[in-house]
């Protein structure tokens, strides 16, 4: 059955499965095991993208696997379920905001400056037409029993929000008083509601959305 996967069309670099996270370009011959993953990485994104567009109840795995132009048991090869292959996305997308936010702080200004930005990216990113679907639907399913790297991905957003609120108190650019824990929490939540209140249309981009709601988690926090 995994042979059929063989015929998987070539991957667009603009969807890469990871984007700057993509798996490095193959060379000479690759192994069994990057075949696989590279396959595996096509299924995801090509799940990602039909979630997104078409909404998580309204895509099967027929029409994935006919997306790919492969048969439903080929993807049995890589996926136990649907709701398997829902939380191979969320690991992705997780994957990408722990990216963004990464990418975004590591940016010059006083810690401040460079908290909004990581806030503002976390933002942008969830709003991705094949991200926002992920808030609404598997929240139910990670738990604290969930040993996927899911739980790992946020401790390392909450590490990160929390080493920059430490260091804004260091220089002098967020209030001196405030309890970084608490107001991680406070901020990635202000930040995880927006994912499932926002519509498309609404008459603000993603980026307007993110600078405006940045600015208010914020303003109390400052210096």
């Amino acid at each position: 059955m995994e042979s059929q996967l063989t015929t998987i069309r070539s991957i667009d670099p603009e969807t890469a499965v990871n984007d700057t996270l993509a798996m490095t370009e193959l060379s000479g011959f690759p192994t069994r095991k990057q075949l696989r993953d590279l396959k595996r990485r096509e299924i995801v994104r090509c799940a990602t993208v039909k979630f997104g567009t078409e909404g998580y109840e309204n895509v099967t795995l027929e029409a994935i696997a006919t997306e790919l132009g492969v048969t439903k048991a080929a993807l049995y090869n890589y996926c136990s379920s649907k709701n398997d292959l829902l939380m191979q996305c969320y690991e992705l997308g997780m994957d990408r905001l722990v990216d963004a936010v990464e990418t975004a702080m590591a940016g010059t200004g006083s810690a401040a400056e460079r908290l909004a930005a990581g806030l503002k990216a976390y933002i942008v990113t969830m709003l991705r037409p094949d991200m926002q679907y992920l808030w609404s639907y598997t929240r139910p399913m990670v738990t604290s029993g969930d040993k996927r790297s899911v739980l790992d991905s946020r401790d390392k957003l909450d590490v990160m929000f929390r080493n920059m609120l430490n260091a804004g108190i260091s220089d002098g650019s967020l209030r001196a008083d405030l309890d970084p824990k608490l107001a991680s929490l406070v901020i990635l939540g202000a930040a995880n509601w927006v994912g499932i209140w926002y519509r498309k249309g609404g008459g603000k981009s993603p980026s307007e959305i993110g600078a405006e709601v940045t600015g208010e988690a914020l303003r109390g926090y400052l210096a």
